[in-house]
Protein backbone atom coordinates (compact mmCIF):
# COMPACT_ATOMS: atom_id res chain seq x y z
CA UNK A 1 0.00 0.00 0.00
CA UNK A 2 1.01 3.67 -0.44
CA UNK A 3 2.21 4.88 3.00
CA UNK A 4 0.29 7.64 4.40
CA UNK A 5 1.55 11.45 5.03
CA UNK A 6 2.61 12.43 8.20
CA UNK A 7 -0.11 15.54 7.30
CA UNK A 8 -2.64 13.53 6.82
CA UNK A 9 -2.36 11.14 9.84
CA UNK A 10 -2.33 14.46 12.02
CA UNK A 11 -5.37 15.91 10.73
CA UNK A 12 -7.22 12.65 11.78
CA UNK A 13 -9.33 12.64 14.83
CA UNK A 14 -8.52 11.23 17.98
CA UNK A 15 -10.36 8.27 19.90
CA UNK A 16 -8.39 7.02 22.68
CA UNK A 17 -4.72 6.60 21.53
CA UNK A 18 -5.50 5.54 17.74
CA UNK A 19 -6.01 8.19 14.85
CA UNK A 20 -9.40 7.78 13.15
CA UNK A 21 -7.63 6.77 9.68
CA UNK A 22 -10.73 5.22 8.06
CA UNK A 23 -13.61 7.49 8.63
CA UNK A 24 -14.68 7.43 5.25
CA UNK A 25 -16.50 3.91 4.28
CA UNK A 26 -14.87 1.92 1.41
CA UNK A 27 -16.78 -0.32 -0.71
CA UNK A 28 -15.72 -3.60 1.42
CA UNK A 29 -17.26 -1.63 4.20
CA UNK A 30 -20.78 -0.93 2.99
CA UNK A 31 -20.27 -4.86 2.42
CA UNK A 32 -19.89 -6.13 5.86
CA UNK A 33 -22.36 -3.94 6.96
CA UNK A 34 -24.94 -5.07 4.30
CA UNK A 35 -24.04 -8.74 5.11
CA UNK A 36 -24.48 -8.00 9.33
CA UNK A 37 -27.87 -6.58 8.74
CA UNK A 38 -28.85 -9.87 6.78
CA UNK A 39 -27.46 -11.77 10.06
CA UNK A 40 -29.84 -10.43 12.07
CA UNK A 41 -32.74 -10.86 9.64
CA UNK A 42 -31.86 -13.84 9.78
CA UNK A 43 -31.62 -14.22 13.57
CA UNK A 44 -35.58 -12.92 12.71
CA UNK A 45 -36.58 -15.14 10.66
CA UNK A 46 -34.56 -18.37 11.58
CA UNK A 47 -37.14 -19.96 13.43
CA UNK A 48 -41.16 -18.15 13.92
CA UNK A 49 -43.45 -17.72 11.33
CA UNK A 50 -45.67 -14.73 12.17
CA UNK A 51 -48.13 -15.66 15.42
CA UNK A 52 -51.97 -16.51 14.33
CA UNK A 53 -53.12 -16.95 17.64
CA UNK A 54 -52.73 -15.91 21.77
CA UNK A 55 -50.42 -19.04 22.42
CA UNK A 56 -48.28 -18.41 19.57
CA UNK A 57 -47.35 -15.11 20.72
CA UNK A 58 -47.06 -16.02 23.89
CA UNK A 59 -44.30 -18.52 22.61
CA UNK A 60 -42.80 -15.63 19.87
CA UNK A 61 -42.61 -13.53 23.17
CA UNK A 62 -40.52 -16.25 25.23
CA UNK A 63 -37.81 -16.22 22.34
CA UNK A 64 -37.02 -12.98 23.03
CA UNK A 65 -34.03 -13.55 25.82
CA UNK A 66 -32.76 -15.87 23.43
CA UNK A 67 -33.04 -13.01 20.27
CA UNK A 68 -31.25 -10.28 22.40
CA UNK A 69 -28.45 -12.36 23.22
CA UNK A 70 -27.70 -13.96 19.96
CA UNK A 71 -27.92 -9.92 18.35
CA UNK A 72 -25.58 -8.82 21.08
CA UNK A 73 -22.91 -11.36 19.95
CA UNK A 74 -23.11 -10.12 16.18
CA UNK A 75 -23.31 -6.72 17.16
CA UNK A 76 -20.32 -7.47 19.11
CA UNK A 77 -18.48 -8.78 16.25
CA UNK A 78 -19.40 -5.96 13.75
CA UNK A 79 -18.27 -3.66 16.47
CA UNK A 80 -15.27 -4.96 16.37
CA UNK A 81 -14.12 -5.04 13.15
CA UNK A 82 -16.12 -1.08 12.28
CA UNK A 83 -13.27 -0.40 15.15
CA UNK A 84 -10.36 -1.74 12.98
CA UNK A 85 -11.91 0.11 10.02
CA UNK A 86 -12.13 3.04 11.31
CA UNK A 87 -8.80 2.95 12.84
CA UNK A 88 -6.80 2.08 10.20
CA UNK A 89 -8.56 2.75 6.86
CA UNK A 90 -6.96 -0.02 5.14
CA UNK A 91 -8.75 -1.46 1.62
CA UNK A 92 -6.23 -3.91 0.07
CA UNK A 93 -6.59 -7.06 -1.22
CA UNK A 94 -5.85 -8.72 2.16
CA UNK A 95 -8.17 -6.79 4.28
CA UNK A 96 -11.13 -7.58 1.53
CA UNK A 97 -9.71 -11.76 1.97
CA UNK A 98 -10.29 -11.05 6.08
CA UNK A 99 -13.44 -9.18 6.12
CA UNK A 100 -14.69 -12.18 3.52
CA UNK A 101 -13.25 -14.69 6.54
CA UNK A 102 -15.06 -12.68 8.92
CA UNK A 103 -18.31 -13.18 7.24
CA UNK A 104 -17.96 -16.59 6.01
CA UNK A 105 -17.95 -17.57 9.77
CA UNK A 106 -20.53 -15.11 10.80
CA UNK A 107 -23.36 -15.97 8.34
CA UNK A 108 -22.61 -19.54 9.06
CA UNK A 109 -22.69 -19.65 12.93
CA UNK A 110 -25.86 -16.88 13.22
CA UNK A 111 -28.09 -20.10 13.44
CA UNK A 112 -26.26 -22.17 15.54
CA UNK A 113 -25.79 -19.05 18.16
CA UNK A 114 -29.63 -18.67 18.49
CA UNK A 115 -30.21 -22.17 18.98
CA UNK A 116 -27.40 -22.06 21.34
CA UNK A 117 -28.87 -19.59 23.31
CA UNK A 118 -32.31 -20.42 23.33
CA UNK A 119 -31.03 -23.81 24.78
CA UNK A 120 -29.04 -21.82 27.23
CA UNK A 121 -32.46 -20.02 28.63
CA UNK A 122 -34.67 -22.90 28.43
CA UNK A 123 -31.83 -24.90 30.36
CA UNK A 124 -31.77 -21.80 32.99
CA UNK A 125 -35.58 -22.04 33.35
CA UNK A 126 -36.30 -25.38 33.00
CA UNK A 127 -38.10 -25.24 30.04
CA UNK A 128 -40.17 -21.87 31.16
CA UNK A 129 -38.12 -20.08 28.21
CA UNK A 130 -38.25 -23.00 25.51
CA UNK A 131 -36.10 -23.59 22.62
CA UNK A 132 -37.63 -24.65 18.90
CA UNK A 133 -34.73 -26.34 18.24
CA UNK A 134 -35.14 -30.18 19.62
CA UNK A 135 -31.68 -32.16 20.70
CA UNK A 136 -32.48 -35.68 21.96
CA UNK A 137 -29.04 -36.92 23.29
CA UNK A 138 -26.33 -35.52 25.15
CA UNK A 139 -24.41 -36.49 22.46
CA UNK A 140 -26.08 -33.88 19.72
CA UNK A 141 -25.23 -31.44 22.39
CA UNK A 142 -21.47 -32.04 22.51
CA UNK A 143 -21.69 -31.64 18.62
CA UNK A 144 -22.72 -28.56 19.24
CA UNK A 145 -20.76 -27.14 21.93
CA UNK A 146 -17.88 -28.31 19.55
CA UNK A 147 -19.23 -26.95 16.34
CA UNK A 148 -19.88 -23.37 17.82
CA UNK A 149 -16.05 -23.86 19.81
CA UNK A 150 -14.48 -24.31 16.34
CA UNK A 151 -16.62 -20.67 14.98
CA UNK A 152 -15.40 -19.20 18.08
CA UNK A 153 -11.91 -19.98 17.75
CA UNK A 154 -12.07 -19.44 13.79
CA UNK A 155 -13.52 -15.66 14.64
CA UNK A 156 -10.83 -15.08 17.08
CA UNK A 157 -8.12 -16.03 14.75
CA UNK A 158 -9.62 -13.59 11.46
CA UNK A 159 -9.17 -10.92 14.53
CA UNK A 160 -5.73 -12.17 15.48
CA UNK A 161 -4.84 -11.85 11.70
CA UNK A 162 -6.64 -8.52 11.01
CA UNK A 163 -4.35 -6.42 14.06
CA UNK A 164 -0.96 -8.55 13.02
CA UNK A 165 -1.33 -7.70 9.47
CA UNK A 166 -2.31 -3.69 10.51
CA UNK A 167 1.10 -4.29 12.94
CA UNK A 168 3.33 -5.45 9.45
CA UNK A 169 2.21 -1.91 8.05
CA UNK A 170 3.46 0.32 11.19
CA UNK A 171 5.27 2.56 9.15
CA UNK A 172 2.91 2.97 6.00
CA UNK A 173 0.22 3.69 8.49
CA UNK A 174 2.61 6.22 10.50
CA UNK A 175 1.77 4.11 13.84
CA UNK A 176 3.13 5.71 16.93
CA UNK A 177 3.92 3.75 19.69
CA UNK A 178 0.74 3.53 21.99
CA UNK A 179 -0.87 2.60 18.64
CA UNK A 180 1.51 -0.11 17.78
CA UNK A 181 0.94 -1.00 21.59
CA UNK A 182 -2.40 -1.38 21.85
CA UNK A 183 -2.44 -3.09 18.25
CA UNK A 184 -0.26 -5.69 19.77
CA UNK A 185 -2.20 -5.70 23.07
CA UNK A 186 -5.42 -6.28 20.75
CA UNK A 187 -3.97 -9.17 18.63
CA UNK A 188 -2.81 -10.69 22.73
CA UNK A 189 -6.30 -10.62 23.71
CA UNK A 190 -7.80 -12.24 20.46
CA UNK A 191 -5.39 -14.82 20.55
CA UNK A 192 -6.42 -15.54 24.32
CA UNK A 193 -9.59 -15.89 23.76
CA UNK A 194 -8.92 -18.50 20.84
CA UNK A 195 -7.28 -20.36 23.43
CA UNK A 196 -9.95 -20.21 25.75
CA UNK A 197 -12.22 -21.49 23.13
CA UNK A 198 -9.85 -24.48 22.41
CA UNK A 199 -10.23 -24.75 25.76
CA UNK A 200 -13.96 -25.65 25.68
CA UNK A 201 -14.46 -27.88 22.74
CA UNK A 202 -11.19 -29.66 24.47
CA UNK A 203 -13.91 -29.75 27.45
CA UNK A 204 -16.80 -30.42 25.66
CA UNK A 205 -14.86 -33.50 23.74
CA UNK A 206 -13.46 -35.35 26.81
CA UNK A 207 -16.16 -34.72 29.60
CA UNK A 208 -18.48 -37.24 30.93
CA UNK A 209 -22.25 -36.66 29.14
CA UNK A 210 -23.58 -35.51 32.46
CA UNK A 211 -21.10 -32.52 32.54
CA UNK A 212 -21.48 -31.88 28.52
CA UNK A 213 -23.92 -28.65 29.08
CA UNK A 214 -21.20 -27.21 31.67
CA UNK A 215 -18.44 -26.68 28.77
CA UNK A 216 -20.47 -23.31 27.56
CA UNK A 217 -19.29 -21.41 31.30
CA UNK A 218 -15.45 -22.00 29.71
CA UNK A 219 -16.26 -18.78 27.95
CA UNK A 220 -16.82 -17.19 31.39
CA UNK A 221 -13.01 -16.82 31.55
CA UNK A 222 -13.15 -14.37 28.50
CA UNK A 223 -13.86 -11.17 31.13
CA UNK A 224 -11.32 -11.49 33.36
CA UNK A 225 -9.15 -12.03 30.32
CA UNK A 226 -9.96 -9.05 28.46
CA UNK A 227 -10.09 -7.09 31.90
CA UNK A 228 -6.45 -8.35 33.19
CA UNK A 229 -4.51 -8.17 29.98
CA UNK A 230 -6.41 -4.75 29.19
CA UNK A 231 -5.64 -3.29 32.70
CA UNK A 232 -1.84 -4.81 32.35
CA UNK A 233 -0.65 -3.56 29.06
CA UNK A 234 -2.30 -0.47 29.31
CA UNK A 235 -0.08 0.54 32.61
CA UNK A 236 2.27 -0.52 30.14
CA UNK A 237 1.84 1.54 27.48
CA UNK A 238 4.58 4.05 26.06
Amino acid sequence: MTPLTQEFVDSCPVEGVFRMRGLEMTRIEVFVDAAFAFAVTMLVISFDAIPTNFKEMVLAIKSIPAFIVAVIQLVWIWHTHNLWSRRFGLDTSKTVMLSAALLIVVLIYVYPMRVMAGGMFSWFTGGYLPSNFTIDLLEELRFMFIFLGIGFVALCLVFVSMYRYVASLEHELRLNSAELHDTRTIQVLWLGAAVIGALSIVMASLVPERIVPWSGFVFALLGPWFGFISSRRNRARP
